[in-house]
């Protein structure tokens, strides 16, 4: 028998705060902004540009690890930014699941995936960055091997996942996914199966990543994919571009009946998943095809949902028009009338573009909306495009939401959620 899949734990960091209570009462009350920040880079002009920033923090003080919270920060864990990211938010995910107080959890029986894009790089990046920027006002011996070493070795993707499970004492089946902006859908759905096939009960799906790059940012800023302003207006005749945003995010996915005995709070049931790629270009969806539609179906056919049913899609939303413009394309191809058109949320207006990580932490937000009967305002955008955009907002029942992704390298993917 196919097991039914449920979210029962949100685990969350963002410019909005620490947890999803707390990210959700600042993207209600003050919503947070873009802020400047100062980074080695191999020219001053790259160095300062705007990022939706989580907080500083210690893990600690946010979460409790099976490795001490003092040893890993002699490991180095705050250098490794996207790390400890995926550590804190599996962490409150487990936390907000009440997992720590159900007597007959055996962690060495939970499941995790976790999604980064490049976990390693940019922390590497900024060491070489800063080597340069040191070389032009002095005159050091140059970073050698033996020096970089560790950071290259850190390179290694497996090591993500053994550190997060290593911290939380996590033993059940471990993986690791890239597939660029769908990475956390992708990680969401390999949970999920872990759980469908009835190989553990519970599983985290857990994504992050480190936007703060002096390369990549230069990189978005001469493709002119970034929005120079810090303000990124998803749909927008005005859109100008995306902006990172910093922090990570977590779901538990439980078996619906293990959920149920346990008497856990269920914020949401996973229904369905669809995945395509269209190997076009890096950094462009192929503006002939309709893979983001097929991935949208896929989904709702394993749901065994019409389109009509959908209350809310979160779209990909970066603000960048031609990604915008496809997006556009693809929600009025599937509903074509207006009149049954679904409410269109991007969230990247308040928590910036978590690249690898941003898929599953608007997921996680969007379950947190579905649990709250919210429905947020799109903040800084005109509706444009004939898309359903809400400007203010609003209490009402999500019963069915699509939460889709458009990544870089030709990936798409899409799930539908179910309040329950």
């Amino acid at each position: 028998m196919t097991r039914r899949v449920v979210i029962t734990g949100l685990g969350v960091v963002s410019a909005g705060g620490i947890g999803i209570d707390q990210t959700w009462r600042t993207i209600q009350q003050a919503p947070p902004c873009a802020q400047i920040v100062e980074l080695p880079s191999a020219r001053p002009e790259d160095g300062k540009f705007k990022v939706f920033m989580a907080p500083d923090y210690r893990l600690a003080d946010v979460t409790e690890t099976y490795v001490d919270g003092a040893q890993l920060e002699s490991e180095g864990i705050d250098q490794q930014r996207d790390i400890k990211h995926l550590v804190a938010a599996a962490g409150l995910a487990i936390d907000d699941a009440g997992l720590r107080s159900f007597a007959d959890l055996d962690l060495r029986e939970v499941g995790l995936v976790v999604a980064d894009e490049h976990p390693g790089v940019e922390r590497l990046a900024r060491t070489l960055y800063g080597a340069v920027a040191d070389a032009a006002t002095t005159a050091p011996r140059q970073a050698g091997y033996t020096d970089l070493s560790e950071q290259i070795f850190a390179l290694n993707t497996f090591l993500a996942p053994y550190l997060v499970a290593r911290a939380l004492h996590i033993g059940g089946e471990c993986g690791f996914v890239n597939s660029a902006c769908a990475s956390g859908l992708t990680a969401i759905d390999n949970a999920a199966t872990q759980i469908r096939l009835g190989r553990s009960p519970l599983a985290i799906a857990v994504a992050s990543d480190d936007p703060l790059s002096s390369g990549k940012f230069r990189w978005f800023a001469d493709m002119h994919l970034y929005a120079m302003d810090g303000v990124p207006r998803p749909f927008d005749p005005a859109a100008s571009g995306t902006v990172f945003g910093d922090g990570g995010a977590a779901v538990v996915l439980e078996d619906e009946e293990h959920a149920r005995r346990r008497g856990a709070r269920i914020y949401g049931r996973l229904l369905g998943a669809g995945f395509t790629q269209d190997g076009w270009r890096i950094s462009a969806p192929n503006p002939a095809s309709a893979n983001q539609g097929r991935s949208i179906r896929r989904a709702l056919r394993e749901a065994a949902l019409d389109a009509e049913q959908v209350d809310v899609i979160v779209p990909h939303g970066t603000g960048i028009r031609m990604i915008d413009n496809y997006e556009a394309r693809t929600i009025r191809h599937l509903w074509p009338d207006r009149g049954e058109q679904p409410v269109c949320l991007p969230l990247k207006p308040y928590v910036g573009h978590n690249l690898g990580g941003s898929s599953l932490l608007e997921t996680a937000l969007l379950l947190k909306a579905m649990a709250e009967r919210r429905v947020p305002a799109v903040p800084a955008t005109a509706s444009a495009h004939g898309l359903d955009l809400p400007a203010a907002w609003s209490s009402t029942h999500i019963r069915y939401a699509v939460k889709s992704a458009v990544g870089f390298g030709g990936f798409y993917g899409a799930i539908v959620l179910e309040a329950i």
